[in-house]
């Protein structure tokens, strides 16, 4: 007897709406993606259809999502595909609520008090941050507020500050996403157009410890030629004194004598005018004793003439 075939689905589409339905944890568009791309074509089956959705791709994936999408809220039987932190999952809609909680027989669901709902919405959109200003905001101590928040797992610690004292911050879970019916943050801003969520990156950069800045090294200069050390008055030895040379005339006129230190080519000049100065001294004696002699010869005629 042959074994009844399994029919192939006939969509990728229909796909994904069974992986949702069958899943327990919200899964993403990659999830889904790769548990179809994991099934192999079995025997006897069409191998080409198989082999279709073997080699989807996630422009196909997310095609199929919307699709699903729409017509899950044309068709309106009671559950609707919703997405939460960037995962999809399949959930009763608000209107049926009641029913379902009579069906399983539930209590009424705890609601948040005022104080730890203004707390979670204060840390929901000034993430990350520290407990001080959540009560600086407040006026009051929150302490109490967010234990009970971090016991619902609605809030967790996402870091420490590097200010004083290392305080720790504080984040919402991907829980409070999926409590809320959000897809992402991005969607508080869309709730209230008067409230805006700040910016995560600046407002956790406002946590960090201030770099100082390095002193740059100076702009690079040719070197200067190195000065020699100048000693100073007390190192420099002054040289004794040496009394200046004496000149040959200053020698003359003290020891009485007279060097002669000139060339000897100068010497035959001199002794030529020395011989020079010698025969006009002669001339000069001659000349003098032929006055002498006129004048004795005018004395003895002017004695004659007397007589």
């Amino acid at each position: 007897m042959d074994e009844p075939k399994i029919p192939l689905p006939r969509s990728l589409q229909e796909i994904v709406g069974a992986l949702l339905f069958a899943s327990e944890t919200p899964l993403t568009a990659g999830d889904l993606r790769a548990a179809v791309r994991a099934v192999e074509p079995e025997k006897d089956e069409n191998a080409e259809v198989m082999e279709v959705y073997k080699t989807c791709t996630s422009r196909e994936i997310d095609a199929a999502i919307k699709g699903l999408e729409k017509a899950l809220e044309v068709a309106g039987c009671g559950f609707e595909l919703v997405c939460t932190a960037g995962a999809y999952r399949l959930q009763t809609t608000p209107s049926c609520a009641r029913y379902v909680r009579a069906l399983l027989k539930l209590d009424r669901p705890s609601r948040l008090g005022r104080a730890s709902l203004e707390t979670l919405a204060i840390i929901a959109y000034r993430q990350p941050i520290t407990k001080g200003e959540v009560e600086e905001i407040r006026g009051v101590d929150v302490s109490g507020n967010v234990k009970t928040l971090m016991d619902l797992q609605l809030i967790r610690l996402v870091g420490k500050s590097e200010l004083p004292g290392h305080p720790f911050l504080y984040g919402t879970t991907p829980l409070f996403l999926e409590h809320f019916g959000l897809a992402s943050l991005q969607q508080l801003n869309e709730l209230d157009p008067t409230l805006q969520r700040s910016n995560p990156r600046l407002k956790a950069a406002s946590y960090k410890k201030p770099v100082e800045d390095k002193p740059q090294p100076p702009p690079e200069t040719p070197e200067a030629p190195v000065e020699e050390e100048k000693p100073s008055e007390e190192e420099v030895e002054t040289p004794e004194e040496t009394p200046p040379a004496e000149s040959p005339a200053a020698k003359d006129d003290d020891d009485g004598f007279f060097i002669d230190d000139t060339p000897d080519e100068y010497d035959e000049d001199e002794d030529e005018d020395e011989d020079e100065d010698e025969d006009d001294e002669d001339e000069d004696e001659d000349w003098d004793e032929g006055d002498e002699d006129d004048e004795d010869e005018d004395e003895e005629e002017d004695e004659d003439e007397d007589e």
